[in-house]
């Protein structure tokens, strides 16, 4: 996994906080751990509008029926 190491200030309140929020500790865990929440909720939200648009295709009972038969 690539790493980009920088300097950045950051608000130590807000960092407590999101380390209680995500059960984490320490600046990289918590800053990381801040990063793949904020990209695990967008692709929740994106999936989240992808089926209620409609265009999500979902098969019908007798679709699911077939599908759960064993194969030979």
């Amino acid at each position: 996994m690539p790493y980009h190491k920088t300097t950045v200030e950051i608000d130590i309140d807000e960092l407590a906080k999101a380390g209680i929020a995500l059960g984490t500790s320490g600046i990289k865990d918590t800053v990381n751990g801040a990063l793949k929440e904020i990209n695990r909720r967008v692709a929740l939200g994106n999936a989240a509008r992808y089926v209620l648009s409609g265009e999500l295709h979902v098969p019908d009972e007798e679709t699911w029926a077939r599908w759960r038969e064993p194969r030979s």
